[in-house]
């Protein structure tokens, strides 16, 4: 008799429904694009920290979407939202009235790496891949 197979159930902060219609129940691939997000994240962030502290709004704005951009691929279709609005205010404010925005962005940044780390170890155990 054939085992079946419990189906991966992603935390809860994350848009489950957008990602099984994403993945197709393929864990592997999430694994893959999981630990992709975990290694760009860095690397992209480190932009819009740069353009926040030059105060290049346009360059914020167009890196804050860059990030928006992966936050969607790994199911924080809130977080999406956010970095919109956050990009939005980029063209119309000036880098002291975005300041609380900015730092919100952080925060909820910071939040999402951490469930993306334990996510992406969730899937590879779930994956077969032992720690």
């Amino acid at each position: 008799m054939q085992k079946i197979r419990p189906a991966f159930v992603f935390d809860e902060n994350l848009n489950a429904s957008f990602l099984e219609e994403l993945f197709e129940g393929d864990t592997i691939y999430a694994e893959t694009v999981f630990e992709d997000f975990l290694k760009d994240l860095p690397v992209y962030w480190a932009r819009v920290e740069n353009a926040y502290n030059s105060k290049n709004l346009p360059t914020l704005g167009t890196s804050v979407h860059t990030c928006k951009t992966l936050f969607g691929y790994v199911g924080f279709t809130d977080l999406q939202e956010l970095c919109q609005q956050f990009e939005d205010k980029c063209s119309v404010n000036n880098a002291e009235e975005l300041r609380v925005d900015y730092i919100l962005l952080i925060q909820r940044k910071e939040k999402a790496q951490h469930i993306i780390e334990k996510e992406y170890t969730r899937l590879r155990i779930f994956n077969g891949e032992k720690d």
